[in-house]
């Protein structure tokens, strides 16, 4: 089962999600994975509400993940999802800088040439001034920092919002007091440090903005496989045909599938004869023969004929489907030492706050005066630079960038865990020959019978299969304009699913295909000796 979480930022945020799943009663096992915000969970009885609810009681969102919701459908939501967290990422930050720009500037004015010197009442009109700037940034830029902690602490949990809360809370509310209660600070010691609150949170809203970039990218490969698949099919009725969405084709409908369109859905021809080509799947160049009893499968093209498909398995069940399905759960697989991150990032925050607290202790008893100030400051830094985020997302961003692109050159892995062992590998055994290649047939040579020159023979064959759009066709069209050979005008061409093609060229029937396409014409052929 899987369920979609919403709210983490950081390894401590997996930490805790995990910890509140695994306590459900009946869950063999949870796994959540930081980068594609989803949550596996093996679970054998019950039901799925309670896993839902232990999620939000730890202060995350949860929803989850259907069988009967097409992956592609899945994908776009999950991408208009990200944006829109993108987009409110970077409101936010853009406050942020409007108003932490001046905050900074007055918090180190002595600093920036041609600013006037500030002391006395002017130097307190622009500590007031900061104090002002500041509140939108702590109010509307780093809510989600302290409303999030907050809901953690209440349940005795902490994870990145905790640190950068206690960290900019913390120095608020000191720049506050100093400001607005100068008294109850020695001489000297009430300085603010307005600048730091907007430093810091403005500088992880932007830093949390760019990992919601980076995790859209993950998915590009993967949103690549879905959209092999067209959104609509042509259902054939009796009373002709009708476009519809493919989650509404069901097994039995028969599909009409037009010359150059993409198959909808895995099924069996019933009727017609095309070439097909099925790539994205077997990554052979040369597009395959298909007939009435063949199989079919969703994502392939048509080639020039209409086929009469009758849908044998559709939505999740395809072929399709299921290699996506496999490249998400290969995404979303842990390595061993993400687990071992993993362990250690659930106690890192609890660490980092006590060390914090032992740093405050220690400047406030044996540091300089004025000893508040440094040892809030000092507190502070320990806070907000041990924020956990790196951790938590470097080894699987690693993992689905690497899958991901994998999958965009033709190599499914199976299991995130084979790349840490990959390592390892020195020999690599093919299976058959061809199988690296540019993917897309290339000619070698030409070589004319008797009667017959080179050139000419090039310029004639590339004008029949100009008019083609078969990948063998194309490579005989590339080949002339390399050599610098004109084609000539043809006229009445016909292409011959699985054969080849014929046009008249001058005056001349021509036919370009198979030995077997020629020799059915009465065309004798020989060998021809490499």
């Amino acid at each position: 089962m899987q369920l979609r979480i919403r709210g983490m930022h950081c390894a401590s945020c997996v930490t805790t999600v995990e910890r509140a799943l695994a306590g459900v009663e009946g869950v063999a096992g949870a796994s959540v994975n930081l980068v594609d915000e989803l949550a596996r969970v093996r679970l054998p009885g019950g039901g799925p509400d309670a896993l839902v609810r232990a999620v939000e009681s730890a202060g995350y969102g949860a929803e989850i993940v259907t069988g009967t919701m097409a992956a592609s459908e899945a994908a776009h939501a999950r991408d208009a999802e990200r944006d829109a967290e993108h987009a409110d990422l970077m409101r936010r930050f853009l406050v942020g800088l409007v108003c932490g720009v001046p905050v900074v500037a007055i918090g180190h004015w002595e600093m920036i040439p041609g600013l006037p010197v500030l002391a006395g009442e002017s130097l307190r009109t622009a500590w007031i001034l900061s104090g002002l700037l500041t509140l939108p940034i702590v109010l509307y830029v780093g809510r989600r920092f302290f409303t999030g902690a907050w809901h953690l602490a209440r349940r005795g949990s902490a994870n990145m919002d905790t640190l950068v809360a206690l960290g900019t809370g913390a120095a608020w509310l000191y720049s506050t007091a100093a400001v607005a209660l100068p008294d109850l600070f020695p001489a000297g010691s009430g300085r603010p440090f307005y600048e730091a609150v907007a430093a810091v949170i403005t500088l992880v809203v932007l830093g949390q903005a760019i990992e919601s970039r980076a995790r859209g990218r993950t998915d590009r490969a993967l949103r690549a496989l879905f959209d092999l698949a067209p959104e609509t099919a042509d259902r054939v009725t009796p009373e002709g045909t009708e476009t519809v969405p493919v989650s509404d084709v069901r097994p039995g409908d028969v599909m009409l599938v037009r010359p150059g369109a993409r198959i909808p859905i895995d099924g069996e021809v019933i009727s017609g004869a095309s070439e097909v080509d099925e790539s994205m799947l077997t990554g052979e160049s040369m597009p395959v023969a298909r007939g009435p009893g063949d199989e079919v499968v969703g994502g392939a093209v048509n080639g020039t004929g209409a086929l009469t498909v009758r849908a044998t398995r559709v939505g999740a069940d395809t072929v399709l489907a299921r290699i996506a399905g496999m490249v998400r759960r290969a995404q979303g697989s842990k390595l061993p030492i993400q687990r071992t991150v993993d362990v250690v990032s659930g106690r890192f925050v609890p660490a980092v706050v006590l060390v914090a607290a032992i740093t405050f202790a220690v400047w406030y008893a044996a540091g300089p005066e004025p000893r508040l100030a440094f040892a809030t400051v000092s507190a502070v830094s320990v806070l907000v630079i041990a924020c956990p985020c790196a951790l938590g997302l470097a080894t699987p961003i690693s993992v689905m960038i690497a899958i991901g692109k994998a999958a965009s050159h033709g190599v499914l892995v199976r299991d995130g865990d084979a790349l840490q062992r990959a390592r390892k590998v020195d020999t690599v055994v093919l299976d058959k020959t061809g199988t690296l290649t540019l993917g897309r047939p290339a000619v070698a040579f030409a070589e004319a019978a008797e009667g017959f020159g080179g050139r000419e023979l090039v310029a004639i064959a590339a004008s029949v299969e100009s008019l083609s759009e078969h990948p063998a066709a194309r490579a005989i069209t590339e080949y002339a304009r390399a050599e610098g050979v004109s084609r000539r005008e043809a006229r009445h061409f016909a292409a011959h699913p699985g054969r080849g093609a014929s046009a008249v060229v001058e005056g001349r029937r021509v036919l370009v295909g198979s030995p077997a396409f020629l020799a059915g014409a009465g065309v004798g052929t020989a060998p021809v000796d490499a």
